[in-house]
């Protein structure tokens, strides 16, 4: 998140989302993964569809959303991410498939349909949680 906040913030052109109402749709079965007090912690409320996990990209695929609780840079309070994400829960590695940035007034920020590069899942962070989550289905609480 921190990555894709920069890019817009420094006004680096990101490609915009061709069509995607798939990924940012809020239907689904979203859990929460974070407590109040973690998302205070880290600034954001990290949700991921339930329904959404499947087969797919690395291994798993499956939809998060990342909604800033605080505001970051340029970036303010209740900007929502949605992502498309895989993980291969064997070998530890995890990328962004697709991503689109929503501001908090309704507006795309950005966005790209283009599968990142892999990379290795670092199981001592919030993100590694999520991963965990996906993986095991085990809530960090």
């Amino acid at each position: 998140m921190r990555r894709i906040a920069a890019l817009v913030m420094a006004g680096i052109p990101v490609a915009a989302m061709a069509a995607a109402p798939v990924l940012t749709t809020t239907s689904g079965s979203w859990v929460r993964v974070f407590t109040q007090e973690v998302e205070t912690a880290v600034g954001r409320s990290v949700r991921v569809d339930a329904a959404s996990m499947k087969a797919g990209g690395l291994g798993r695929s499956f939809r998060e959303l990342d909604v800033l609780t605080k505001n970051r840079g340029a970036l303010p309070r209740g900007t929502m991410q949605f992502m498309l994400r895989s993980v291969n829960c064997a070998t530890g590695t995890t990328r962004v498939e697709q991503w689109q940035m929503i501001g908090a007034n309704g507006a795309t920020l950005g966005g790209s349909a283009t599968p990142g590069t892999a990379q290795r899942v670092r199981w001592d962070n919030e993100d590694g949680l999520v991963i965990r989550y996906v993986c095991q289905g085990i809530l960090p609480r």
